[in-house]
């Protein structure tokens, strides 16, 4: 079993009654789920400013056009927001996260309205990556700096981005840099710089673009195998 570190961020689930067309999330992911359609709610905070569902969900969007995925997997898929926004897109959809409660939910939510085309797995990087799965897009929100030196502990930044690398054929990264407030906290004193995540994309990738993210110090990166 995996080992967790904190209880999932989640401050309700209302699933409705019998007739209730709508389920209603509210956590670190905000968004209101029918069995065909979603809508992202905003939700940041001052304490965590990366967190707006609504405006990531106009940026992902975006991603899913320019790159038009038949497969997908987002790791560390939380409360499953976009795992269930591509999944009614007809995409196929596999959400990864490390701590079950968040799985448990999104498979509970899945179940509620019998949405095809997710699937949900339960494990750590290391895990997933050892299995033969790959997707048309990965996506990597804000998790990179908890699995250098918290979750994980890699501390190796080119084993990190191979093994992200080894699951995509694109990768979109979310990632905290050194000045980010919690980047700082959970990699103070290991190496983890933006210096070095940039020279291992450009080892493992063919090409990247970097773009603003919805802080200045969590850009996101789009890198093509």
């Amino acid at each position: 079993m995996l080992k967790t570190l904190e209880r999932a961020d989640i401050e309700s689930i209302n699933f409705g009654g019998f007739d209730s067309p709508v389920i209603e999330v509210r956590g670190y992911q905000n968004y209101d789920l029918t069995a065909d359609t979603i809508t992202a709610v905003a939700n940041p905070t001052k304490s965590r400013p990366w967190t707006d569902t609504k405006i990531k969900a106009e940026f992902f969007q975006l991603i899913l056009d320019t790159v038009k995925p038949r497969t997908y997997a987002d790791f560390g898929s939380n409360l499953g927001y976009y795992i269930f926004h591509a999944a009614i897109q007809d995409i196929s959809s596999t959400g990864i996260d490390y701590n079950k409660e968040y799985t448990h939910i999104c498979q509970c939510i899945t179940s509620r309205f019998d949405i095809e085309k997710t699937t949900w797995f339960n494990s750590n990087l290391q895990q997933w990556s050892r299995s033969a799965s790959r997707y048309d897009l990965v996506t990597v929100f804000n998790v990179i700096h908890h699995l250098y030196n918290r979750t994980e502990e890699y501390k190796d930044m080119d084993k990190l981005i191979g093994d992200f690398r080894a699951k995509g054929s694109v990768v979109l990264f979310e990632f905290p840099t050194e000045r980010d407030k919690k980047g700082y906290k959970w990699t103070m004193d290991t190496d983890y710089t933006q210096e070095l995540f940039e020279e291992m994309i450009e080892k493992h990738f063919s090409k990247w673009a970097v773009m603003p993210g919805q802080t200045a110090e969590r850009p996101y990166y789009l890198c093509y195998a």
